[in-house]
């Protein structure tokens, strides 16, 4: 009889478990579920607030709220702190056990935030936890088929999206998912997942995702991920066509409108990219976390002036969104409001952390700086970005700029050496550059050698002579030696080519030609080359006047 009365305890208390367990969830967790998946994530925190209120002893809400600021950062990662979003599921993770011990949900939870950690042995450990709960083989209990289903899938789910993307241990859950109910269409959105993002196969993923739509036609969800699929495969029209068809199946799937939004900025139609992301925002209340990704599309599309409307809109209602100071500064640069912008990138940078900042962020900072008059401040930016980024010769370029624009010559073109040697096949315009830049520094050897290089590159290139010519007219000021001659003249042979094009060169070189001339009481030589000039442009007044005193010198002219 005791033996009786203990397995009925034991019952019971296996029975308790098995209700804490159950797959079957409350209308309400269902609607915060599905406003999780329309990425009404504001909304649907509210609801969980509110269903854990009134459930307390409740693990799945917890689990699933938890879930809710996970998926928050994969559907925006760019703009979200993993590590902040991670802090607030984990403190969901953490009540649910404590409440609901016996529910697996959690530990898997546990799990997925070690694997993005990169502790696979601590996750290991909670997923064997989580596993401990379903019937196994001298531990039989009365877990319902799709409980167990629901967490074998989530296992799964969690080694998808790790950093390692474990594709064994995904497919290892996601077998014994499908032997347990061949009809889940989770278990094939998953394993369409799996095949596309892990091994890149497209055509296992098609099947996937079609199976799962067999076996749920009045799920968008598959439509959705097809389209993903074929914008990743670089065939817009296709993928238009199953987001259309998603929004068929369901009119209010606002995932749906988001992705035609992108598809048609990708496109450059970005008249109906608004249009698609209005009606996002219209099916998500105009909530605050859609308005951002709004705000961060709208910057993607060019729309800088309604970036910065936006973004200072939400900023006023809650500050915590700090990247968009980023983007409306960003913003504000496209639009030269230099002002506003510093303003908005000074308080981006007060409240980022390091691991947040991008190579662009000190970039536009710099560029922003540079245009308000403050680049000595603009190239420390410039530097810093170069740090992070070394192969992206853009940051030496708008160094460059700001070096020369403060006159500092020699610095701007051992600037422009370093951008040269980072090029892996530099261009005749690169030394032409750097030319250029020594000429101003009056580095005078050095120039003439990056010309030089000009000329092996690009023989005919009238612009090389010419400043080489330049270069020995600097070496020999009192044109004493005629330095600059056989330059000159060889800007004369390349430049008749086409006369028009380099009428200002033939000039300047007609016109040194003269003076050497008449440096030397050369008149009649002299004259010719001045006739010459005044040929190309009979308003010079310096050709006139050389012309009429020469012609009492050189009467037979």
């Amino acid at each position: 009889m005791a033996t009786t009365r203990a397995n009925l305890v034991l019952y019971s208390l296996l029975l308790v478990g098995i209700l804490m367990t159950s797959p079957v969830f409350s209308q309400d967790l269902k609607s915060a579920i599905r406003l999780t998946e329309n990425e009404q994530y504001n909304d649907a925190m509210q609801e969980y607030e509110a269903i854990i209120a009134k459930e307390p002893g409740n693990g799945d809400n917890y689990y699933y709220y938890g879930e809710s600021f996970l998926k928050s950062y994969f559907s925006d990662s760019s703009n979200v702190s993993l590590k902040e979003i991670s802090e607030k599921a984990l403190t969901q993770f953490r009540k649910g056990i404590a409440v609901d011990s016996l529910n697996p949900l959690n530990y898997i939870g546990l799990g997925k935030l070690d694997l993005y950690k990169g502790d696979r042995l601590t996750a290991k450990g909670h997923f064997t936890k989580a596993e401990s709960f379903l019937p196994s083989r001298g531990k039989k209990n009365l877990m319902p088929v799709e409980r167990q289903v629901v967490v074998l899938q989530k296992i799964a789910e969690a080694y998808l999206k790790s950093p390692a993307g474990d594709t064994a241990d995904v497919f290892s859950y996601l077998r014994k998912a499908e032997k347990l109910d061949k009809k889940n269409p989770e278990t094939y959105l998953l394993k369409g997942d799996a095949y596309l993002f892990l091994i890149n196969d497209g055509s296992n993923a098609i099947f996937n995702y079609k199976k799962a739509q067999d076996y749920d036609p009045g799920s968008a969800r598959a439509k959705l991920r097809l389209g993903q699929l074929w914008v990743r495969a670089k065939r817009p029209m296709d993928a238009l066509d199953y987001y259309k068809e998603a929004l068929d199946i369901d009119s209010t799937y606002a995932p749906a409108y988001r992705e035609l939004a992108e598809l048609y900025r990708m496109a450059s139609q970005f008249d109906n990219a608004q249009k698609m992301y209005k009606k996002f925002l219209d099916l998500n209340q105009k909530n605050l976390s859609a308005r951002v990704r709004y705000a961060s599309f709208l910057f993607l599309s060019k729309n800088y002036n309604e970036t910065i409307l936006q973004s200072r809109e939400i900023l006023a209602q809650d500050d915590s969104y700090n990247f968009l100071n980023r983007i409306a500064g960003y913003a504000c640069f496209e639009t030269g409001q230099y002002d506003d912008g510093l303003k908005f990138m000074k308080e981006f940078f007060l409240k980022t952390q390091p691991e947040k900042i991008l190579p662009s962020d000190y970039s536009y900072l710099g560029r922003i700086l540079s245009k308000s008059g403050q680049d000595s401040l603009a190239i420390l930016e410039f530097e810093k970005a170069a740090s992070l980024e070394p192969a992206n010769v853009d940051h030496l370029g708008d160094m460059i700029t700001s070096w020369n624009k403060m006159k500092k010559y020699d610095k701007a073109a051992l600037v422009q050496e370093r951008k040269i040697q980072l090029l892996e096949s530099p261009t005749y315009a690169d030394y032409l550059n750097l030319g250029k830049t020594y000429y101003q520094a009056q580095n005078w050897d050095m120039a003439d050698s990056a010309f030089v290089r000009v000329n092996t590159m690009k023989p005919d290139l009238v612009q090389a002579y010419i400043w080489r010519a330049r270069v020995y007219a600097n070496k020999d000021p009192e044109t004493k030696d005629g330095l600059a001659k056989p330059f000159y003249e060889k800007v004369i042979e390349v430049a008749v080519a086409d006369s028009v094009k380099n009428s200002k060169d033939l000039i300047e070189s007609y016109k040194y030609l003269a003076y050497f001339f008449f440096k030397n009481k050369k008149w009649c030589e002299s004259l010719e080359y001045w006739l010459k000039a005044e040929a190309i442009d009979p308003n010079d007044e310096q050709a006139k006047s050389a012309i009429k005193d020469l012609k009492v010198r050189c009467p037979r002219k």
